[in-house]
């Protein structure tokens, strides 16, 4: 915005708010009780169930091995420049993602991982 004050010019910058991150919620299905936990923008959900205590298989933690492979029940997950190659194509078809690669762009819902010898 700019405003003339005797002849000169002056500018007052208009400074968007910082925007705030909204957490994320993971909605554990396989928990006695079933249970929530939140995740960071742009943490791992591996990384997050870790934090949360809770016990998931996991090796490699970049998409390679396919030992944490979960069935993503709802919600929309994203590997951004990450390629999930621990994931045959009719695991994608079932619903599995990788974790320890994945974010979350919504709430999720997941079920317990599945255990795959390789």
């Amino acid at each position: 915005m700019l405003k003339l004050i005797d002849n000169k010019r002056k500018e007052k910058l208009l400074v968007p708010p910082k925007l705030i991150p909204q957490k994320k919620k993971i909605h554990l299905t396989f928990l006695d009780p079933e249970q929530s936990i939140s995740i960071e923008q742009g943490e791992t959900i591996l990384h997050a169930l870790l934090s949360a205590n809770i016990a998931i298989k996991h090796a490699c933690t970049n998409g390679v091995c396919g030992v944490c492979l979960t069935p993503l029940l709802s919600g929309d997950i994203d590997y951004a420049n990450r390629l999930p190659h621990g994931l045959n194509d009719k695991e994608k078809q079932q619903g599995y993602f990788l974790p320890c690669i994945a974010t979350c762009k919504t709430d999720i819902s997941i079920a317990k991982p599945k255990v795959r010898l390789r």
